[in-house]
Parts: structure tokens; sequence; C-alpha cells
């Protein structure tokens, strides 16, 4: 009966269709996946340079913020649009943005995100396993290269084959995860001393609000493409409240362990601080194992997104269109994607919560939590898209200030909102439909009988 069950799951997981009902699950699968997208080589990385800035204690409360607090209501919020309607992120955008830009705008930015952080995360792995094997990846390019095409492959397979497939990969790899994170601790504290680590007190190199929107930037994706995996929750506000704690359980000490693990090593590349800290190749392994799982998530929302870019709807179509976009992430990842990491980091962070603000306007206050495939271009979303990334954009390169992306999803949501009610006023069409509605029983109860 199991084996039947999972055999359905990765038959049935076709693109663009909404999930059946009877197909939802119970929120700690989706909650377990979304611990594995968590689990990855960038968070590592990301807590090591918050170590080059911040103390211990400093380090906690900017992950309290960050994570309790704006990523957990993110993720709640586009969650629960994922399981209320049943459909994937760049599919839900389709009722706000229109099916023509929601392909190819939402479903490119997407899918080239997603591309962008897989193609960073195989390089790394790639890495990691050379140093494991001995063999030199700064230099020796083609050995470099084999196995990090070998280690692309590998990740892309659960992914390729389907949701059923990556949940089950998830259960294992979580837990092996988590392993690494005691054998980072162990090590750091072997090599450095408990001491010397909550002693760590660095001159600040950015500020409490830089450190926040750098956690926030490496998340920020998950803010729209939370919906393809919730997409298999059951519609129950519970339940999408609880299922990003399988974010919070796995990123919180992630950060730390990279923090702590860089401490004393004075390197944020986390191969190298894995390699001064003496890990053993069981280590290595571990790293690579439990990187599979948040590469699972990106190379299936990648797939997704391309799904909805060329209309395809079934699962054999999604499959060989995952194969397409893991072939061209692996050539991205040898052209050397790890020089941009930062850089990578900081666009994400403007597009994406642009896009979320938007969907969640849409969603929660325009179309009263219900789903339209709408046709055409709406560029009431355009204008409100730009508007969002400009003022993401000023607050983070040209005048700092706050939190860059939060800001670009607020302005986002409320220029799409404002933007929609004078369309309907003005002009309306098949996108302000709900909102001339809403406006007609509004007036037909306030008129005398």
């Amino acid at each position: 009966m199991e084996k039947q069950g999972i055999k359905n799951a990765v038959g049935k997981d076709e693109a663009l269709a909404a999930i059946p009902a009877d197909k939802r699950q119970h929120w700690l699968t989706p909650a377990m996946i979304f611990g594995g997208l968590e689990f990855t080589i960038p968070v590592l990385m990301v807590g090591a340079t918050l170590a080059g800035a911040f103390g211990m204690s400093q380090i906690f409360w900017i992950l309290l913020v960050s994570l309790f607090v704006v990523q957990w209501a993110g993720n709640a919020v586009a969650g629960y649009m994922g399981a209320k309607t049943g459909r994937s992120s760049s599919v839900i955008a389709r009722t706000s943005f229109g099916a023509a830009q929601a392909r190819f705008i939402v479903g490119v930015t997407i899918f080239i995100v997603s591309l962008g952080w897989w193609a960073l995360q195989t390089a790394v792995a790639g890495n990691a396993i050379s140093a494991m094997l001995g063999i030199d990846y700064q230099n020796e390019i083609i050995p470099w290269a084999i196995v990090t095409i070998i280690v692309g492959l590998l990740f892309a397979i659960p992914s390729i084959i389907g949701y059923g497939s990556m949940k089950w990969t998830d259960y294992v790899a979580v837990p092996a995860g988590l392993l690494l994170i005691i054998g980072g601790i162990f090590y750091a504290l072997q090599n450095t001393g408990f001491s010397t680590i909550m002693a760590w007190r660095p001159e600040p190199s950015m500020t409490f609000l830089a450190a926040l929107s750098l956690i926030i930037g490496i998340n920020v994706s998950q803010w729209v493409i939370a919906s393809d995996y919730t997409r298999y929750a059951k519609p129950k506000v519970k339940d999408n409240i609880l299922i990003p704690l399988g974010i919070i359980a796995v990123g919180f000490p992630l950060f730390y362990v990279g923090a702590i693990m860089s401490v004393g090593v004075g390197d944020a590349d986390i191969v190298n601080v894995m390699m001064n800290l003496g890990f053993p190749v069981w280590g290595f392994l571990i790293l690579w194992f439990a990187t599979w799982t948040s590469q699972l998530v990106n190379n299936y929302s990648m797939g997704l997104a391309m799904a909805n870019i060329f209309n395809v709807n079934s699962n054999k179509g999604r499959a060989i269109l995952t194969l397409i976009g893991t072939l061209i992430a692996i050539v991205i990842a040898l052209a050397g994607i790890l020089q941009y990491f930062m850089d990578f980091l900081y666009m994400t962070a403007l597009v994406y919560p642009a896009i979320a603000g938007i969907m969640m306007s849409d969603f929660f206050f325009i179309r009263k939590q219900q789903w339209a495939d709408n046709k055409g271009w709406n560029w009431m979303a355009t204008i409100a898209l730009v508007a969002g990334v400009m003022v993401g954009y000023f607050t983070q390169y040209v005048n700092s200030f706050g939190l860059p992306a939060v800001q670009s999803l607020i302005v986002a949501g409320i220029v799409y909102f404002v933007a929609m009610k004078v369309k309907a006023a003005i002009k309306p069409d098949h996108f302000t439909v709900p909102l001339e509605n809403e406006e007609k029983v509004l007036k037909e109860k306030t008129e005398p009988v």
C-alpha cells in the first residue's frame, strides 16, 4: 500500500493542475521538505560571514528577529496560499500578473534564481567532494569538473522523479544534516575551545539591519516558492503556521554552526573551514548528503517554473524540463558562479519580495483567497513590481535604510492594491472582476429598500 502511494505521488505530480484534497498530507511532510530547503551550504557561509562582524550573543538576536519574526511570517502567508489553491507559485501568479506575465516574468525569475542557487551549491559540493578525494579544486580543473558533474546529476535525480521521491529523500537526509551540525560544533570546540568562541568580539563590519537583510536575503525566495510544496498540505491556518517550523528548526542552529566553525579559522569558505578543523571523510559526505535536501527543492521549483513558462502540465513534461534545467545549471556551476555569491543574494532580495507582495495583496485583499487563471498581462502588476524593486534597490544600494526586502514587499503590495482599485473604477476588465462584484454588493447593502 505504501509503495503504491509513492508510485501515485510520483506518477501524478502535475505542474499546473491543483493537488486534489485526497492527496493532501500531514503538515510534517512539507515541514520536513522546508527543513531540507534550509539545509544549504550558503547558510553555513552566511553564518561564517556573520562571525566576521558579530559576537555569538549578537548573532543570536540577529537570527531570532530575522527567522522567528520576519521569515516565519512570510513563509506562513505564502505557504497558506499554496495550500488553499493547491497550486504552485508560478501558477498562483497567473491570477494577479496574468498568464502571459506569470509565464515570462514570474516563471523566468523563479527559474533563474532557483537555477542560480542550485548551481551555487553544486559548485561548493563539487569543491568539498574534490577536497575529500585529494583533488585541488582550484588548479586541477578537469578532475574537479568531472566530480561536479557527477555530484550535480546525483543531486537532480529525486527532483526529476517528483515530489514523492523528494519526500522520502528528505526524511533520510535531514537527520544526516543534523549529524553535520553536531560534528561541526564538536570539531570547532575541539580546535578553538568554548571560551574562545564565546569571547569572540570582532570589529563590526556591518550594521544589525544589514545582517538581518543578509539572513532574509538568503531565505527571501521562500516567500514565493513556498507554495510549490505547501500545495500538498491541507488548507488549514494552523498547519501552515506550523510548516515553517522546519525552516526555523534547521536554519537557526545551522547559521550558528557556520559562525562557530569559522571562529579561529578566519575564512567564510566552508570547505576551507572544514579542512582546517580536521573534518574526517564522513564529514564531507554528510555535507554533500545534507546539501542534497535543498538542492532537491531548488531543482524542483526550477522545473515547475519551466513547466509554467512552456505551459506543460504532465509529470513527464515536468521531468524532462527539470532535466534540461539541471544540465544548464551544471554548466553555470562549472563557469564559476561562486565568485558572485553575495551579489546573487542581494539580487534575489530585490526581485522576489516584490513578486510576493503582489501575489499576497491580490490573494488576500482582492480575490478573497480565490484563484483564477486570468489570461493576458496585468500592467497594474507590472507597475507594482517595478515600484517594489525600485524601493528595494534604493534602500539597499543608494541610501541604505531599514530592511529592503520587507520594504519592497510592502510597497509592491500597496501599489498593486491601489492600482487595481483605480483600474476597477476607470477601466475595469477581467482582472478587476472581484473588485467590481465587491463594490456592487456594497452598493446594494447601502441602498434603501
